[in-house]
């Protein structure tokens, strides 16, 4: 049983998509700015000349390119025709040749650039009373993605060590922060599927600068592990996320504020490979946190009861309203689960993305009372 919030977003998705594709110019010339791209690319260290495939109509091609059903090079060129007859500039030729000239001396990290300022400023454009108990709520997901086997990928993104030698295909590992307001992506990281600060939570670290201080980070059980939950708090973050899988809770143990509900002090374990001795001795010798216990209400889900562990131990915050946070980070995984593009091939180096879990479901999850 989907829930019906799923549904509306997927609606909402394609409808601002169908919109934007159907239009017969540059939609995206009137949402990203020429001066916003130049601006990018100044600070890429690019430089360019004037000629009529500037880096601005470049981008904005690429990117309705990109959302375009078709998603061919040739109806890009038709678009980039249309707005500059409509601008009373002298049309292009249609061949694709200068447009593709034009996208390959595009720098790397002209689009990861110009993805994170504009979602910070929509992140910094949302209204206070958007927000959870006046702080900023940012979500941390991570996902794969597939590339074509050849030699070079092979080389940079190796087969996971779950792969027998020969199958599959190179896999890049991602890690994005999103805004829980406005669902903008503010930060993203990726790395290989296998070595050495592989994994996701390695990744975050990354990226943790990105997370300012009086934020509130929504997380899956991958990212609570002590060492990470420590380092946010030395942050100034308040994290939320479920009880990890290599620990348990005792109710019976703690500060008690309610029916499965409390308070308890987690004393620091034995130093992970990946931290250094002076970053462990500057942590504290124990954490205090809260544990809820949270009952899923909703058909559809596998996991009837969980724990949701967090840094917020003010008793001033409900346990429903650490539930109903912690049910918001789903918003995350369905989106990206109505995404229409998800199945489809990304043009800007034939990339497949796969869902890691195509049945996620939304539902209303409140806190449990122990039998």
């Amino acid at each position: 049983m989907a829930h019906r919030t799923r549904s509306r977003t997927r609606c909402q998705i394609h409808a601002l998509r169908h919109r934007f594709a159907q239009r017969d110019d540059l939609p995206f010339a009137d949402v990203l700015p020429a001066e916003r791209v130049e601006r990018a690319l100044r600070r890429e260290g690019a430089s360019w000349r004037e000629q009529v495939f500037t880096p601005a109509l470049t981008v904005w091609a690429f990117l309705t390119q990109v959302i375009d059903p078709g998603g061919c090079c040739r109806l890009a060129v038709a678009r980039v025709m249309a707005w500059l007859v409509a601008h009373g500039q002298p049309a292009c030729g249609a061949g694709t040749g200068g447009y593709c000239k034009a996208r390959g001396r595009l720098p790397d990290g002209l689009f990861p650039r110009l993805a994170r300022e504009t979602g910070r400023a929509l992140h910094d454009a949302v209204p206070d009373g958007w927000r959870w108990r006046g702080r900023r709520v940012l979500i941390a997901d991570g996902t794969g993605v597939s590339m074509p086997d050849t030699p070079t990928n092979q080389r940079e993104y190796p087969h996971p060590g779950s792969q027998a030698p020969g199958v599959g295909f190179p896999q890049i590992r991602l890690v994005a922060l999103f805004c829980l307001a406005c669902g903008a992506v503010l930060d993203a990281a990726m790395g290989p599927s296998r070595g050495k600060q592989s994994v996701e939570n390695a990744l975050l670290r990354a990226i943790a600068g990105g997370v300012p201080a009086g934020s509130v980070l929504l997380a899956d059980r991958y990212f609570g592990g002590w060492f990470d939950l420590a380092l946010w708090r030395q942050q100034g973050v308040d994290v939320v996320t479920r009880i990890h899988q290599g620990r348990a809770a005792d109710f019976r143990r703690g500060r008690r504020l309610g029916p499965g509900d409390h308070v308890v002090r987690w004393p620091k374990r034995q130093r992970p490979g990946w931290m250094d001795r002076a970053t462990s001795l500057w942590l504290p010798d124990e954490l205090v946190v809260r544990e809820v216990r949270v009952r899923v209400a909703q058909p559809g889900f596998r996991t009837r009861v969980l724990v949701v562990v967090t840094t917020l131990t003010d008793p001033a915050v409900r346990a429903e309203e650490l539930a109903e946070l912690y049910r918001a980070r789903w918003q995350a995984e369905t989106t990206h689960a109505d995404d229409p593009s998800s199945d489809r091939w990304v043009a800007t180096g034939r990339i497949g993305y796969h869902r890691r879990d195509g049945v996620a479901r939304t539902g209303r999850v409140v806190p449990a009372t122990p039998r």
